[in-house]
């Protein structure tokens, strides 16, 4: 069973066109019978004041029910037949099946409208069959039978449209709900890699930085405790640790500097970043660098953050472990596909010896994975070690 009739759109257009209907079939009536003096003028007149008052009142009397709907229209279809039948000529009176015919149609299932709508035509052709008869009466039935299907045809493509509407609405409103609920997600996922970030850093500082600083404390009392007792060379022996200390950390910071990502990345792109890396940190520490960065590579902007981070890791490794002379550095962009080679000649090691993907090299698998690349290492003691990372564009 439908909703009510009238919280439809179009239904209270529809309505006053029906009234429109009815005050011109109840003008007709009164203009050409009551100046006649008609002996069943006033039987008639209330017939059509009933069929307006109840035509008014269809959704307090039937509340939704199917049954009601019935029993409704059958009512009102009752009353017009019946009072067609008081005269000859009052075959005028079919135009008020068109509202009924439409209430049909919009109140019940389709199924039932339509046979609402065969049984509005039959009484139709009944009627004027006993009006006029002959060709003339099959004329009158064909042009009001016309009307009821049009009618008919019309408040059921409306229905669609507004059904239409509705389930357009409602999945406007799921994609708009879906859409906030992305949002949200997003902004959770942002503010626990910021966490996770901060935590990793917060680490790094603790382990390098941290511990570094407090040794120099320590080394600084100790020379200070030399130089009291009078031993200059003793005190000396501390202070070039405390030199070697101090390059020792302020290298550690800038790797954790340049661990973040940097305006370069964002305003110049991946060659310029890994660029000013270079010269920044590895370059201060005595190693020769060759590069190969093709500085018109486009890359993705998330292919270049994760490619970014796959090489400040293996340059990390690089300055820690390595004891490397030279470093080689390449991107190779060509046929849809990426390639950054980091390579060194350092002291190396077995990949197998190292327990729980330890170096980062677990993270730097997984961020390719995640760009569903291929990460390829090789290393051996004494031979030097080469990352090399494929990812599709």
């Amino acid at each position: 069973m439908k909703h009510v009739w009238l919280r439809r759109p179009g239904a209270v257009l529809f309505l006053l066109i029906s009234y429109g209907l009815w005050g011109a079939v109840t003008l007709r009536w009164i203009t050409v019978f009551v100046q006649q003096r008609h002996p069943y003028t006033w039987a008639i007149s209330s017939v059509l004041l009933l069929f307006g008052l109840l035509m008014g009142l269809e959704p307090l009397l039937t509340r939704g029910s199917p049954l009601r709907v019935h029993l409704y229209l059958a009512f009102q279809t009752g009353i017009i037949f019946l009072a067609s039948l008081f005269h000859y000529e009052l075959d005028f009176f079919a135009l008020l099946y068109v509202p009924l015919c439409g209430q049909a149609m919009a109140l019940l299932p389709r199924r039932a409208g339509l046979g609402w709508l065969g049984l509005l035509v039959a009484v139709t052709a009944v009627g004027q069959t006993i009006q006029f008869g002959g060709p003339e009466a099959i004329s009158f039935t064909l042009l009001y039978a016309a009307g009821l299907i049009f009618v008919a045809a019309f408040t059921a493509i409306t229905l669609e449209a507004d059904a239409a509407r509705q389930r357009s609405d409602r999945l406007l409103a799921e994609l708009q709900d879906a859409h906030a609920q992305l949002q949200a997600y997003a902004h959770q996922a942002e503010e626990l890699a910021i966490a996770n970030e901060r935590n990793r850093l917060a680490r790094d500082l603790h382990d390098s930085v941290a511990q570094t600083l407090y040794g120099l404390t320590l080394q600084a009392a100790a020379a200070d405790r030399k130089l009291q007792a009078g031993q200059p060379a003793a005190a000396q022996t501390y202070l070039a640790q405390i030199q070697a200390s101090a390059q020792q950390t302020l290298q550690e910071t800038r790797l954790l500097i340049f661990e973040l990502r940097p305006p370069l990345l964002a305003s110049q792109g991946l060659p310029a970043a890994l660029r000013a890396r270079l010269e920044a940190v590895e370059g201060r520490s005595g190693v020769t660098i060759h590069l190969d960065l093709p500085e018109t590579a486009v890359l993705p902007p998330a292919v270049e953050t994760n490619l970014y981070r796959v090489a400040l890791e293996a340059l990390n490794n690089i300055v820690r472990h390595a004891q490397a002379r030279e470093i080689w550095l390449t991107l190779a962009p060509a046929d849809g596909r990426v390639t950054l080679t980091v390579a060194d000649d350092g002291v190396g090691f077995t990949p197998t010896a190292v327990p729980g993907g330890g170096l980062g090299l677990a993270g730097m698998a997984e961020r390719v994975a995640q760009m569903n690349g291929r990460f390829t290492l090789h290393s051996a003691p004494g031979e030097g070690t080469q990352i090399q990372v494929e990812v599709p564009l």
